[in-house]
């Protein structure tokens, strides 16, 4: 975590090469190490229909946006390293405003709800730098319209992102601040735990304090006060972009933690 303010609205850079409707689909290989986390979810037929529907990997620098909330969108993408974010952003009045609604992992798909509504209500972006790969979506729709167990697993991962969703309104909207960000934090640990990027309760979290601010439903200052007083605890410590669990118990115990919602696959969601 840094002081750093948030990068306004307007500063989100648009990713080169983000308008990807006139993409030639050209298949390129699909590594099977990228099925990690929610997609552990996916068998491997899928994941093979998936590999020879892939159209294309591509790389996104941080703090970019990749697409924007009203856009037409033909691709859907799953995120395969890095991490990605969603925004509501309003730009009525004088000054535009943010909220930070989900954060993407690797094994997530970060716009799947876009093949049956072709443009979305929020903005996604990246935090870090990032790979994604890219599926048209009439590819999507074969795969699809040929296997209901497939399109029972794609349907199921988006109502998965929707219970995450719910619970993070839970969070923003019920739990009091120590509560609230022991909560994310505990979220996070499991999510990425999932991905294999968590050493040592070393949980990677490249986050500016409004950036906590907006996921907490906390002020700025209160979140500085929040992080020292889960160190002081003997909980957690977050700084320079890491959050080191020291007490995982107990920062369960406090944030009342419960993993169900994440829906993690029967196998943990750890690659193999």
């Amino acid at each position: 975590m840094t002081s750093e303010e948030q990068l306004p609205v307007d500063h989100l850079e648009m990713a080169d090469g983000a308008d990807i409707s006139e993409d030639v689909p050209t298949p390129v290989a699909l590594d099977a190490r990228y099925r990690c986390g929610m997609s552990r979810h996916i068998s491997p037929a899928l994941w093979e229909r998936l590999d020879r529907a892939c159209t294309e990997i591509r790389t996104l620098e941080p703090r970019t946006t990749f697409s924007r909330a009203g856009e037409r969108l033909r691709h859907s993408a799953l995120l395969l390293e890095g991490l990605m974010v969603r925004y509501v952003v309003s730009n009525r009045g004088p000054q535009p405003n943010r909220q930070m609604v989900s954060i993407q992992v690797p094994g997530d798909f970060v716009d799947l709800h876009a093949l049956p509504l072709k443009h979305l209500d929020h903005d996604v972006a990246t935090l870090t730098q990032a790979r994604i790969a890219l599926f048209p979506h009439d590819a999507l729709e074969e795969i699809i319209a040929a296997d209901p167990e497939h399109a029972r697993t794609l349907w199921k991962l988006t109502m998965i992102d929707a219970s995450i969703h719910r619970h993070w309104i839970y969070r923003g909207g019920t739990l009091r601040a120590m509560a609230a960000m022991a909560d994310f934090l505990c979220e996070m640990e499991t999510r990425l735990s999932a991905c294999g990027l968590v050493d040592q309760g070393n949980v990677p979290l490249p986050l500016l304090h409004s950036d906590l601010s907006e996921i907490c439903g906390i002020s700025n200052v209160h979140v500085s006060r929040v992080a020292r007083d889960l160190r002081d605890a003997g909980l957690s410590t977050v700084r320079d972009g890491v959050a080191q669990i020291h007490d995982r118990p107990a920062l369960q115990k406090l944030a009342n933690f419960d993993p169900g919602y994440l829906y993690l696959p029967p196998d943990g969601g750890a690659p193999h």
